[in-house]
């Protein structure tokens, strides 16, 4: 089933991608990243449907992303052999935390944060703190803050990668 991680990592090594230790995926050329991003340990993505993680995205360990699913009202019993694919992107400036799981078909919107162990089942509006399962908006960030250190290019991820490398 995950058989192409060590191809995969080997086309983000010595890029603006951290993944850890554990990490597992299928269909790897479907999982496109925009820019820089920490994929924490024993991360599982199904990419089967798209999966698209845009710039400064920090995700944490035991997260699993599924991009497609089994069609429960086909010809077999409990679902037949048809796979509904549903891409997932996660939207630039967003943290997801520890033991989060995503189903397919779902947008994150920018500045988000994905609590730990919430069960994210429907888009996410940009700068929403969620939580629980399902997920559900707890607050909205600071929208002006927001943008304020978006303007002002405070990346945590890219100030990092870029202190690593002087």
């Amino acid at each position: 089933m995950y058989k192409y991680v060590k191809k995969f990592r080997l086309m983000y090594m010595n890029k603006k991608v951290k993944i850890c230790k554990g990490f597992s995926c299928a269909f790897p050329d479907k999982i496109i990243f925009e820019g820089y991003a920490y994929i924490g340990p024993n991360a599982k993505f199904w990419g089967e449907g798209k999966l698209i993680i845009k710039d400064n995205v920090i995700i944490g360990p035991n997260i699993t992303i599924m991009t497609s699913n089994h069609d429960y009202n086909g010809t077999k019993l409990p679902y037949d052999s048809t796979n509904i694919l549903g891409n997932v992107t996660i939207e630039e400036n967003v943290w997801i935390g520890a033991n989060v799981n995503i189903v397919p078909g779902i947008t994150i919107g920018e500045g988000s944060i994905v609590a730990m162990g919430a069960v994210v089942t429907k888009n996410i509006p940009k700068c929403s703190v969620v939580g629980g399962n399902p997920a559900k908006v707890i607050k909205t960030r600071d929208v002006q803050e927001y943008n304020n250190l978006k303007k002002q290019d405070a990346l945590y991820l890219k100030n990092k990668f870029n202190a690593s490398r002087s």
